[in-house]
């Protein structure tokens, strides 16, 4: 019969693997509420969302997969929901939990709820990850660029090219001259 003990090699006491697991689980619990800062609370209030009920025990490794999925969005403060991207502030994902939370609801099975809470306060954002007022400003940019190339492009015709242009057939015909013998100025 094999069991799952370890024995330390320092202080001789047994221990389960489980034991182990459940120590580097709380080690990552507090690794998480370190990376959320001051949306801890909130975060940790919306993990117990996901209980079956009220009351109902949570195991955690669940709570810590949900904080997970919170302090991906605090860092990255954009997510995605029915297929389009999102960018939210700090201070509006604290409301959003907040706004969760405050309903009193449990048996969530994924952030649904939350991001269609979310969705109400943060910008859309494109495939390129640019707001509509960031691609907008991108657009009016690139016109005044456009117009600047194209006025360069003028600048830099060559002589032939003008003469082309102004449908001459020398430099002589602008001044309303050419030389003896046909010779072109």
């Amino acid at each position: 019969m094999t069991t799952d003990k370890i024995r330390c090699p320092y202080c001789e006491r047994s221990f389960g693997l489980d034991e182990v697991e459940n120590a580097e689980l709380w080690q990552e619990r507090a690794e998480l509420a370190a990376a959320l800062g001051p949306c801890w609370k909130p975060a940790n209030e919306y993990a117990e969302c996901f209980r079956a009920e009220i009351g109902a025990r949570m195991t955690l490794k669940k709570r810590v997969r949900i904080l997970g999925r919170v302090a991906k969005l605090w860092q990255g403060q954009v997510f995605e929901y029915k297929g389009k991207r999102y960018r939210i502030k700090q201070g509006q994902i604290v409301q959003a939990l907040h706004t969760v939370c405050s309903m009193d609801k449990t048996g969530f099975k994924d952030d649904n709820y939350l991001k269609v809470v979310m969705a109400k306060q943060a910008e859309r954002l494109s495939e390129e990850g640019l707001t509509a007022k960031e691609e907008a400003k991108r657009e009016k940019t690139r016109g005044q660029r456009s117009e600047v190339r194209s006025q360069q492009e003028e600048e830099e015709m060559t002589l032939r090219e003008w003469r082309e242009k102004e449908g001459m057939q020398s430099l002589g015909e602008f001044f309303g001259k050419t030389k003896e013998g046909g010779n072109e100025l």
